[in-house]
């Protein structure tokens, strides 16, 4: 996480991104850095801050400038923590004119008023940077802000997350595994922590992870549930697309909804395996033109690797049989819905004779 005030020793430390169990965690780690265990009864304040209106945010601001002009106990040191805050940014609730003034406030205590020994951390999603409140913490502390990542290098920073997760663990998984659990539950920290905790306890009293045990209990992020299941057929990987579509079924997602994911996917590597000669920027328009922006590279180049695998008459097969059973999934029942989609991936990823 990187810190906007290097070097400098202060009353105060922010922690904001979108990743808010890793924020958690980092002020976890500063409190325990701060005050020992058995201190924190008596010398730390946590202040939840989640607000649904501004009445609730006026009082989590209340109790934080309350907490942090009261001494510690004995003179000892205190920490407030307000977690959670979501209203330091420029939203509804911070506009209110009770908690615009509040925040001010807070900002004048930071600056001023606060007592020797009182610490402010505070945890939050997004905050204001021409906020009077963060220009009183830049002076007087630090602001640690979540570097804002793109796709792969979430994904990147998703892999080593899991990696140190399993060393703390004394759990292995090779690289193949790790980058299923990533692809199959995304790159939120709270809830590869979660699919962690799974697999340690599916794979006890072992403490080596395979790629198998990751597709028998990792549950499909629902930002990318479909996606995966059309890497899984690109891939000709017929046990593997046979998992997901059941996991994802169970999930209660709508088939039509798969079989539109796999469509799009078999209309690409159409497009890939008949333009082989043609100039890349062109394919790339005919790819994305639906969407209007360039496809990342490293799609493009998975997409090139699945397109290598089936012959122009296997794809265009397939997609006639994706369209097939995209009508008869508008008119069967739903406990014929799981079969219909078994039989599709079956002629998808099966192999023809030569």
């Amino acid at each position: 996480m990187k810190s906007t005030t290097q070097n400098k020793p202060g009353q105060i430390y922010v922690f904001c991104g979108e990743d808010d169990y890793l924020l958690v965690q980092n002020a976890k780690d500063l409190v325990n850095e701060l005050l020992p265990q058995e201190a924190q009864t008596l010398g730390l304040e946590v202040i939840d801050a989640q607000a649904r209106k501004a009445e609730e945010a006026a009082t989590s601001i209340e109790r934080c400038i309350e907490a942090l002009r009261t001494p510690g106990f004995m003179g000892s040191r205190k920490v407030v923590w307000l977690r959670g805050a979501n209203f330091l940014d420029r939203g509804v609730i911070a506009r209110s004119k009770e908690v615009g003034e509040l925040l001010g406030s807070l900002a004048g205590v930071i600056s001023s008023s606060q007592p020797e020994g009182n610490i402010l951390v505070i945890t939050a999603g997004a905050f204001d940077r021409a906020s009077a409140l963060h220009k009183a913490c830049s002076a007087r502390g630090q602001i640690n802000r979540q570097e804002e990542l793109k796709q792969y290098q979430k994904e990147r920073v998703a892999a080593n997350f899991i990696l140190e997760s399993l060393r703390k663990k004394n759990l292995q998984a090779s690289r193949e595994a790790v980058t299923s659990i990533v692809e199959l539950a995304g790159t939120d920290s709270r809830q590869l922590s979660q699919e962690i905790n799974k697999l340690a306890a599916f794979v006890h009293p072992q403490q080596k992870i395979s790629e198998e045990d990751v597709y028998a209990i990792v549950s499909v992020a629902r930002e990318s549930e479909a996606i995966h299941l059309a890497d899984a057929v690109g891939a000709r990987d017929l046990p593997r697309a046979i998992k997901i579509m059941r996991q994802l079924l169970f999930q209660k997602e709508n088939p039509i909804g798969l079989v539109m994911a796999l469509e799009t996917r078999f209309r690409y590597l159409l497009i890939l395996r008949a333009a082989s000669g043609e100039n890349m920027e062109q394919i790339n328009a005919l790819l994305t033109s639906d969407k209007g922006r360039p496809m990342h590279p490293y799609f493009l180049g998975k997409l090139k690797e699945q397109a290598r695998l089936f012959s122009p008459k296997e794809l265009a097969e397939g997609r006639e049989a994706i369209l097939e059973a995209r009508l008869k999934l508008v008119s069967t029942t739903s406990d014929l819905e799981e079969l219909l989609l078994e039989k599709l991936l079956v002629k998808l990823c099966g192999r023809r004779r030569t």
